[in-house]
């Protein structure tokens, strides 16, 4: 395909556009975001773990308390 000529007259281009019906078409709405993927929920499997099953927690040592200063 080759270029013949090139209209630069906005008139003209106007003219040729409203003959054709294209002038006045209204923008179309911008696209839609999409949001962003839902992160996975994790799990931590521990039944290869090394560690001893604890039920307490916050358990501490006796012969290590914890002590708070001020």
């Amino acid at each position: 395909m080759k270029v013949i000529s090139v209209i630069e007259d906005e008139d003209v281009i106007k003219k040729i556009l409203k003959h054709l019906g294209l002038w006045d078409q209204k923008a179309r709405p911008p696209p839609k975001a999409n949001s962003p993927p839902m992160t996975p929920e994790y799990h931590i499997d521990y039944t290869n773990s090394q560690l001893p099953v604890s039920d307490n927690h916050l358990y501490v040592d006796p012969q290590y308390p914890e002590t708070f200063s001020a």
